[in-house]
């Protein structure tokens, strides 16, 4: 059995020719991560949107990127967990994506000079501190709690690396994503309605919503045939 400083570890293949590791408990990821980089390239939408390079800002075990990546965009996968970065470069090295995805320690609070992204992609946390209990497991608790950085510190670091950025939201939150100097472009509801996702860019303007079909995205990244209705 793999371990790490997550004691037991599992490998998945959430892609032809991937090979993320995650924790056996803890933090895991769920059919966000589809979402998320589909939707930042139009797939399972009206349209596909072009990028060749992007950027995931707390990037956990790294998954998000990986999946950029295996539809070939360049990426790198920012974090501010050293321990989540190992295991990111360990799934990187799995599926020999060292040349096409990078992980490194960086803090989203922390603005830094980097070369600019076509896209930036992040599944920030939406939970106040003070607001209900708060997970045992810290890194359950870093990826749902605002431990160390708000939401707005997220995409205000997004806008200074691409001209825009996609994020998961919460349903009823995607109002708090309205900052000064920047508007949402494009939003969409997943199936159940307990997940939005979003892209916000500079300027003003009016939101899309669109449709999102989300067994599509799915299909796409999982290199399966796209059902449509008879």
């Amino acid at each position: 059995m793999l371990t790490g400083p997550f004691g037991a570890l599992t490998e998945e293949t959430p892609a032809p020719g991937l090979r993320v590791l995650q924790p056996e408990r803890g933090y895991r990821w769920g059919v966000e991560v589809y979402a998320l980089a589909a939707f930042a390239l139009g797939i399972g939408g009206p349209a596909s949107v072009p990028a060749a390079t992007a950027i995931e800002l707390g990037a956990g075990s790294g998954i998000v990127s990986l999946l950029l990546a295996s539809r070939g965009l360049t990426v790198r996968g920012w974090e501010l967990d050293p321990a989540w970065v190992q295991l990111a470069r360990a799934s990187a090295r799995r599926s020999r994506f060292e040349g096409r995805v990078r992980f490194s320690v960086r803090d989203v609070r922390s603005p830094t000079r980097a070369a600019p992204a076509d896209v930036v992609v992040c599944n920030p946390p939406w939970f106040a501190p003070a607001a209900g209990p708060r997970s045992p497991d810290p890194r359950k608790a870093a990826a749902r709690t605002m431990l160390h950085g708000t939401v707005q510190d997220f995409v205000n670091a997004g806008l200074r690396l691409a001209p825009r950025v996609c994020l998961v939201s919460r349903p009823e939150r995607v109002h708090e994503l309205r900052f000064e100097g920047c508007f949402i472009a494009r939003s969409a509801v997943l199936p159940g309605g307990a997940v939005t996702l979003a892209e916000v860019r500079h300027g003003e303007g009016t939101t899309v919503c669109e449709p999102f079909d989300l067994p599509a995205a799915y299909a796409a990244f999982r290199g399966l045939p796209i059902e449509t209705p008879s």
